[in-house]
Protein backbone atom coordinates (compact mmCIF):
# COMPACT_ATOMS: atom_id res chain seq x y z
CA UNK A 1 0.00 0.00 0.00
CA UNK A 2 1.36 3.43 -0.84
CA UNK A 3 0.50 6.67 0.97
CA UNK A 4 1.64 10.42 0.21
CA UNK A 5 4.30 11.75 2.09
CA UNK A 6 5.01 15.14 0.53
CA UNK A 7 3.86 17.60 -1.61
CA UNK A 8 6.46 20.37 -1.95
CA UNK A 9 6.51 23.54 -4.55
CA UNK A 10 10.22 24.18 -5.10
CA UNK A 11 11.33 26.36 -8.06
CA UNK A 12 8.60 25.44 -9.89
CA UNK A 13 8.54 21.76 -9.37
CA UNK A 14 6.06 20.10 -7.92
CA UNK A 15 7.61 17.17 -5.89
CA UNK A 16 5.02 14.36 -4.89
CA UNK A 17 6.39 11.41 -3.74
CA UNK A 18 5.13 8.01 -2.36
CA UNK A 19 6.14 6.04 0.20
CA UNK A 20 5.58 2.10 -0.05
CA UNK A 21 6.17 -0.28 2.35
CA UNK A 22 9.46 -1.89 3.70
CA UNK A 23 11.29 1.79 2.12
CA UNK A 24 14.12 2.32 5.08
CA UNK A 25 14.84 5.36 6.33
CA UNK A 26 11.51 6.53 6.32
CA UNK A 27 11.48 8.84 9.03
CA UNK A 28 14.56 11.02 7.22
CA UNK A 29 11.64 11.79 4.96
CA UNK A 30 9.62 15.17 4.47
CA UNK A 31 11.04 19.02 5.32
CA UNK A 32 13.96 19.72 7.30
CA UNK A 33 14.83 23.09 8.70
CA UNK A 34 18.57 24.31 9.84
CA UNK A 35 19.30 24.73 13.36
CA UNK A 36 21.66 27.58 14.62
CA UNK A 37 21.65 28.99 11.41
CA UNK A 38 23.66 31.96 12.74
CA UNK A 39 26.76 29.99 13.01
CA UNK A 40 26.33 28.06 10.24
CA UNK A 41 28.38 30.28 7.91
CA UNK A 42 31.17 30.64 11.08
CA UNK A 43 31.08 26.24 11.08
CA UNK A 44 31.57 26.06 7.48
CA UNK A 45 34.45 28.94 7.19
CA UNK A 46 36.42 26.80 9.44
CA UNK A 47 36.09 23.98 7.62
CA UNK A 48 37.23 25.35 4.26
CA UNK A 49 40.18 26.92 6.65
CA UNK A 50 41.23 23.58 8.37
CA UNK A 51 41.88 22.52 4.70
CA UNK A 52 43.26 25.40 2.61
CA UNK A 53 45.68 25.81 5.67
CA UNK A 54 47.47 22.86 4.50
CA UNK A 55 47.71 24.25 0.71
CA UNK A 56 50.95 25.58 -0.92
CA UNK A 57 50.19 29.56 0.33
CA UNK A 58 50.42 30.63 -3.36
CA UNK A 59 47.78 28.32 -4.33
CA UNK A 60 45.62 28.71 -0.90
CA UNK A 61 44.30 32.11 -2.53
CA UNK A 62 42.60 30.27 -6.01
CA UNK A 63 41.65 27.25 -3.61
CA UNK A 64 39.58 29.07 -0.59
CA UNK A 65 36.95 30.56 -3.15
CA UNK A 66 36.44 27.30 -5.00
CA UNK A 67 35.72 25.32 -1.77
CA UNK A 68 33.90 28.15 -0.45
CA UNK A 69 31.20 27.36 -3.44
CA UNK A 70 31.02 23.60 -2.57
CA UNK A 71 30.24 24.50 1.06
CA UNK A 72 26.53 25.10 0.32
CA UNK A 73 24.39 26.23 3.10
CA UNK A 74 21.09 24.46 3.18
CA UNK A 75 18.24 26.00 5.02
CA UNK A 76 15.76 24.00 4.47
CA UNK A 77 16.08 20.10 3.29
CA UNK A 78 12.96 17.82 1.55
CA UNK A 79 13.75 14.39 1.11
CA UNK A 80 11.60 12.33 0.02
CA UNK A 81 11.72 8.12 -1.13
CA UNK A 82 8.98 6.55 -2.75
CA UNK A 83 9.24 2.57 -4.19
CA UNK A 84 12.51 3.09 -6.99
CA UNK A 85 14.37 6.71 -5.86
CA UNK A 86 15.80 8.90 -3.41
CA UNK A 87 14.65 12.14 -3.87
CA UNK A 88 16.89 15.35 -2.15
CA UNK A 89 16.42 19.01 -2.59
CA UNK A 90 18.15 22.07 -1.08
CA UNK A 91 16.22 25.39 -0.33
CA UNK A 92 15.32 26.26 -4.60
CA UNK A 93 18.06 24.07 -5.97
CA UNK A 94 16.45 21.70 -8.43
CA UNK A 95 16.33 18.04 -6.68
CA UNK A 96 18.94 15.25 -7.00
CA UNK A 97 17.70 12.11 -7.11
CA UNK A 98 19.36 8.36 -7.29
CA UNK A 99 17.30 5.33 -7.47
CA UNK A 100 17.20 2.99 -4.42
CA UNK A 101 19.45 0.30 -6.10
CA UNK A 102 21.92 2.95 -7.57
CA UNK A 103 25.25 1.75 -7.38
CA UNK A 104 27.85 3.48 -9.55
CA UNK A 105 24.83 4.46 -11.72
CA UNK A 106 25.84 7.30 -14.56
CA UNK A 107 24.22 10.54 -14.29
CA UNK A 108 25.24 13.98 -15.99
CA UNK A 109 25.55 17.21 -13.94
CA UNK A 110 23.98 20.34 -14.30
CA UNK A 111 27.77 21.24 -16.09
CA UNK A 112 27.94 18.15 -18.43
CA UNK A 113 29.93 15.82 -16.57
CA UNK A 114 29.79 12.58 -15.84
CA UNK A 115 29.13 11.66 -12.41
CA UNK A 116 28.71 8.00 -10.96
CA UNK A 117 25.93 7.81 -7.85
CA UNK A 118 25.55 5.21 -5.10
CA UNK A 119 23.40 5.15 -2.81
CA UNK A 120 23.59 3.63 0.91
CA UNK A 121 20.53 3.63 3.29
CA UNK A 122 19.47 1.93 7.05
CA UNK A 123 17.03 2.52 8.78
CA UNK A 124 18.17 5.73 10.41
CA UNK A 125 20.45 7.15 7.56
CA UNK A 126 20.37 7.66 3.52
CA UNK A 127 23.68 8.36 2.15
CA UNK A 128 24.41 9.80 -1.50
CA UNK A 129 28.10 9.32 -2.80
CA UNK A 130 28.62 11.03 -6.26
CA UNK A 131 32.36 11.11 -7.73
CA UNK A 132 33.56 12.72 -11.08
CA UNK A 133 36.45 13.19 -12.46
CA UNK A 134 36.67 16.22 -9.86
CA UNK A 135 36.22 14.23 -6.74
CA UNK A 136 33.87 12.54 -4.41
CA UNK A 137 31.29 14.05 -2.56
CA UNK A 138 29.07 11.71 0.14
CA UNK A 139 25.96 13.17 1.89
CA UNK A 140 24.71 11.96 4.82
CA UNK A 141 21.38 12.51 6.75
CA UNK A 142 21.65 10.62 9.70
CA UNK A 143 18.09 10.68 12.25
CA UNK A 144 19.81 11.93 15.47
CA UNK A 145 15.81 11.60 17.21
CA UNK A 146 12.36 12.15 15.99
CA UNK A 147 12.42 15.44 15.07
CA UNK A 148 16.35 16.21 14.82
CA UNK A 149 18.47 15.47 11.76
CA UNK A 150 22.30 15.79 11.08
CA UNK A 151 23.69 16.48 7.92
CA UNK A 152 27.36 15.92 6.71
CA UNK A 153 29.04 16.30 4.12
CA UNK A 154 32.53 15.21 2.84
CA UNK A 155 34.13 16.11 -0.49
CA UNK A 156 37.10 14.68 -1.34
CA UNK A 157 40.05 15.38 -4.23
CA UNK A 158 43.64 14.59 -5.15
CA UNK A 159 43.43 18.58 -5.93
CA UNK A 160 43.15 19.12 -1.48
CA UNK A 161 45.16 17.76 0.85
CA UNK A 162 42.28 16.21 2.92
CA UNK A 163 38.95 16.03 3.19
CA UNK A 164 36.61 19.01 3.65
CA UNK A 165 33.91 17.76 6.19
CA UNK A 166 31.14 19.81 7.95
CA UNK A 167 28.21 19.22 9.79
CA UNK A 168 24.91 21.11 10.36
CA UNK A 169 21.81 19.73 12.17
CA UNK A 170 18.09 20.32 11.05
CA UNK A 171 14.80 19.77 12.68
CA UNK A 172 11.24 18.60 10.94
CA UNK A 173 8.98 21.12 10.10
Amino acid sequence: MNKLIGVGVRAGIVVAMTLGSGVQAANLEGTWVLQDADNTQAKLDAAVEDVVKEINFFIRALARPVLEKETQICNTWLLATDATQFLWQCDESPPGELALSANKSEMMSDDGRLIHGTLQQSEDRVATILESDRGKRTNVWQIVSDNEMRYTTTLESDKIPKPLTWTLTYHKQ
